[in-house]
């Protein structure tokens, strides 16, 4: 979701399944690809590293490793590797045309993780040019453009042209994969996002019921992708000034990431951000200062380089105490 300052952290789900969309020619390690679907990020590190020591320039290789350090919160060295891997291939003319398209798309990716919102809409185009190209319409890579197009549009403030594109994803998802799966989810959730970001907080809550149900049914209580959905639930009903269901959502939310990630996580910030949001609306003054230093201790540890959101928070614990 867009907030002031603050990364917005997308759904995982979409960018996972581009870390090996098309059998490339030059391909990734076998193990890397294993670990890394896993979820076990500093292992699909390790394992990057070994082969690139052999093999610096193989383009699939620093893809996946750029994921694994995105997935850690390192967006700026994911960025760094994503652009060797485009290099690499551009220069080694072995990369298909629709892998060459997905590392344009996680590049995107990346560039929206750190709010260079028209950077990321540029190269989620040119993906979705390239894909177009060679896939046809039909296929699941072009749902995942279009639902990243919409999704940096929405937060630049392009309403229709967001919902277009979502929708259009939401639709041609269906047709493939039918109505319960993960994936599904996530559109669901993103169009959700899309009227958050409008103000228009009661249309957005039947989009990220209907994602917290699927993913409730697939993955149970304890999976992070369930702490997004409350996540999102909980910041409609701030919008609404629901406050009560609003922090029962984020408190559900923040429990399941400290218990996944640990507590100096990027998400974990915004767990506490939106929980100080919440607080400072309804007058707790006390708890929305915890809330606010909570995250700004965190992101002076994990992310201390981001100078204009640790500003912004300082700023708001000085007016609070005012």
């Amino acid at each position: 979701m867009h907030l002031h300052g603050l990364k917005a952290l997308l759904p995982w789900s979409l960018l996972v399944m581009m870390c090996c969309a098309d059998a490339a020619t030059v391909a990734a390690s076998d193990k890397a690809v294993s670990l890394f679907e896993a979820q076990q990020y500093q292992a699909t590190i390790e394992e990057a590293d070994r082969v690139l020591q052999t093999d610096p320039a193989n383009p699939e290789v620093l893809n996946i490793k750029a994921l694994a350090v995105s997935a850690l919160g390192d967006d700026r060295t994911a960025i760094r590797l994503v652009t060797q891997a485009l290099e690499a291939a551009q220069q080694n003319g072995q990369v298909s045309i629709a892998q060459q398209a997905t590392y344009w798309n996680n590049l995107g990716y990346l560039h929206e993780r750190q709010r260079n919102l028209d950077i990321a809409l540029g190269y989620y185009e040119k993906a979705l040019k390239m894909r177009l190209a060679v896939l046809g319409a039909d296929d699941l890579l072009i749902a995942d453009t279009y639902n990243n197009i919409g999704t940096a549009q929405s937060k630049l403030g392009r309403y229709e042209e967001a919902f277009e594109n979502l929708r259009k994803n939401l639709a041609l998802r269906k047709r493939i994969v039918g109505d319960h799966d993960a994936s599904v989810a996530v559109s669901l959730n993103n169009l959700g996002n899309a009227y958050n970001l409008q103000g228009n907080h009661q249309a957005a809550l039947p989009f990220f019921q209907q994602a917290l149900d699927i993913d409730m049914a697939l993955h149970g209580p304890r999976h992070p992708t369930v702490a997004i959905r409350w996540n999102n639930l909980g910041d409609a009903y701030r919008g609404l000034g629901q406050y009560d269901k609003a922090l029962d959502f984020l408190t559900k939310a923040l429990n399941s990431d400290r218990a996944t990630f640990g507590e100096n996580h990027p998400k974990v910030i915004l767990r506490y951000f939106n929980l100080a949001r919440v607080y400072e609306a309804e007058g707790a003054t006390a708890k929305a200062r915890e809330a606010y230093t909570k995250a700004l201790q965190i992101l002076r540890q994990v992310d201390p380089e981001d100078v204009a959101q640790i500003r912004y928070f300082e700023e708001k614990l000085r007016t609070l105490e005012g």
